[in-house]
């Protein structure tokens, strides 16, 4: 199936990657994380938790659908809370994906799958540069893990409904 990536606001426009479905295996095993990118995606994930805890935020979950339910009803398999489900996805070194090579993609996640892909330098720098949109761009990214696809509804709308609910 076609990549498709997807912009988070304006300001990081196509900064998020994501793929529609492909196998998990058959390629080399990911990469951990440079110290550097690893602090990035930990400043990034405690304050993507912390709205994660608001009921306004989690609110968010109920705003998109996946197989004719809601993202909060795919959470509710997990028997955890939205920030707790967050702390229980793997952030990997993406620097090997296609899409980590365009220069202008932070983030990839597979929709339906419990990982996240950072790429290099891209979301270290989002992240140093404007923290609260690195955290949106996290949540974002939980929402395809959860089954969310895109187009419809597209990045933008994703993004700027997590920025409208969890600020």
């Amino acid at each position: 199936m076609s990549p498709g990536i997807r912009a988070s606001r304006t300001l990081a426009v196509l900064a998020l990657g994501t793929l529609a479905a492909t196998p998990a295996s058959g390629g080399p095993a990911p990469l951990k994380l440079t110290r550097w990118d690893a602090s990035a995606v930990e400043r990034a994930v405690a304050g993507a938790a912390r709205r994660l805890e608001d009921a306004r935020c989690q609110s968010v979950l109920d705003d998109f659908e996946t197989g004719g339910r809601t993202l909060r009803s795919a959470l509710a398999e997990w028997g955890t809370t939205p920030a707790d489900y967050l702390r229980l996805i793997p952030f990997l070194d993406g620097s090997r994906h296609p899409l980590c090579r365009k220069d202008n993609v932070a983030l990839v996640t597979e929709v339906g799958v419990r990982r996240i892909f950072v790429c290099g330098r891209a979301f270290s720098a989002q992240q140093l540069r404007q923290p609260g949109v690195a955290e949106s761009m996290v949540i974002h990214e939980l929402l395809h893990t959860l089954g969310l696809g895109e187009n419809p509804p597209s990045s933008i709308e994703i993004t700027q409904r997590v920025e409208a609910r969890c600020r």
